[in-house]
């Protein structure tokens, strides 16, 4: 065994290391630094030592490199590195664009990635397209089947009538209560912005702490029907996980429902309860009346309402909206707005209101005339069903 290090040898070790590697310490209150550049140099270092919660030092700091591809926790890496090219020695990367922009970002004051609760006790953010499929297709309608029985011993499918160029990857079975039937529909794999995948997450995506798995869950698949990567794809028909993201999103762009679509409408008719949609304002309304020529006139009590001491009626004719609510006491006169009325508190704080101007009320109910097409029922644009017209 050999001898130990004289003492002295080892001291002198121990100060060349220390010597040799600089130490990086942040300032304290306990800290005594003498003034001058060197005191600044170090106030601006420790300026710049982010931990991390203020990740904004640029458009793409928290882009693609900072967000969950394939599965949870990781940037795309653990799939992508089993691709057949490297970025040394491949022909194949010449055509590579790491600046691929993801089309649905998570502002940086938005992300969920650095939880600070007690005990794992956070909330996870499933991203739409954690599993992005690079070749969606969705061409067709899909088929009704019939479950083999002793009698035939086959399963049977209708598929109806041709469809022009009929083409789809995925299917998802659904099946027919009450009978020996299932369909068959084309599916959209995207996880979790498909509909192949059960359960979905809820909530845009935000699972509560007490309702989440763990994360190789996400998508949840059985032991014995386990997958990796999903979805599944031959070697050698793989593309990373960037490119195949942003072909996803843009292959769902173009599938988007417009408002005058079979597939994208839905029937609206007096009683109905549906969505108005405003631009960026969502309110809940009833049809009262349907038209000729996709219109629909709607009632809906506005928000200032519930806290208002005065309410009155306010007839179609008044021309009220969501935005005019305030009647007027004059015969013949048209709703108007609200306006901005700023005060300051006991403590010097300014305080900004909206309130109805003078000789005015707020509307108890609003009945308002509009396009059917601006109005949501179960997801879809309205058609005004004028078959039921009053």
């Amino acid at each position: 065994m050999p001898s130990p290090l004289p003492v002295t040898l080892s001291l002198l070790l121990i100060a060349a290391i220390a010597h040799a590697v600089p130490v990086t310490s942040r300032l304290s209150s306990t800290a005594v630094v003498k003034p001058g550049k060197k005191r600044q140099s170090l106030l601006a270092r420790s300026r710049m030592e982010d931990p991390g919660w203020y990740r904004n030092y640029g458009v793409r700091d928290n882009g693609v490199g900072d967000e969950d591809l394939g599965a949870l926790g990781d940037d795309g890496s653990r799939q992508d590195s089993s691709l057949g090219f490297n970025m040394w020695t491949t022909d194949g990367m010449s055509n590579s664009f790491p600046f691929l922009d993801n089309l649905e970002p998570v502002a940086p004051m938005d992300s969920m990635h650095h939880g600070d609760g007690a005990f794992g006790h956070d909330a996870i953010y499933v991203p739409p397209y954690l599993n992005p499929d690079g070749f969606p297709t969705l061409q067709g309608k899909g088929c009704m089947c019939q479950s083999a029985t002793a009698a035939t011993g086959r399963i049977r499918c209708h598929c109806g009538k041709a469809v022009k160029n009929p083409h789809y990857t995925w299917l998802k079975d659904t099946p027919v209560v009450g009978t020996n039937n299932y369909t068959l529909e084309p599916a959209d794999i995207t996880y979790s912005a498909g509909n192949y995948w059960r359960p979905k997450p809820a909530g845009g995506g935000v699972i509560s702490p007490a309702d989440k798995m763990p994360r190789a869950a996400y998508p949840n698949q059985a032991p014995g029907d386990y997958v990796w990567p999903v979805p599944a794809t031959a070697d050698g028909d793989r593309v990373g996980l960037r490119y195949a993201r942003y072909l996803d999103q843009v292959q769902a762009r173009s599938e988007d429902c417009d408002t005058v679509s079979e597939k994208c409408t839905v029937s609206c008719r007096p009683g109905d309860w549906v969505t108005v949609v405003l631009g960026s304002t969502r309110l809940s309304a009833q049809v009262t009346r349907t038209f000729v020529g996709n219109a629909a006139e709607i009632e809906f009590a506005p928000t200032a309402a519930a806290s208002a001491t005065v309410t009155v009626d306010c007839p179609v004719e008044d021309e009220c909206s969501a935005f005019r609510f305030c009647r007027q006491s004059v015969p013949g006169q048209h709703c108007v707005h609200q306006k901005e009325v700023q005060t300051h508190n006991w403590h010097g704080t300014l305080v900004t209101k909206f309130e109805c101007p003078a000789n005015t009320a707020v509307c108890r109910l609003v009945r308002q005339m509009t396009m059917a097409n601006l109005l949501e029922k179960q997801g879809k644009a309205c058609k005004a069903d004028f078959a039921h017209a009053k």
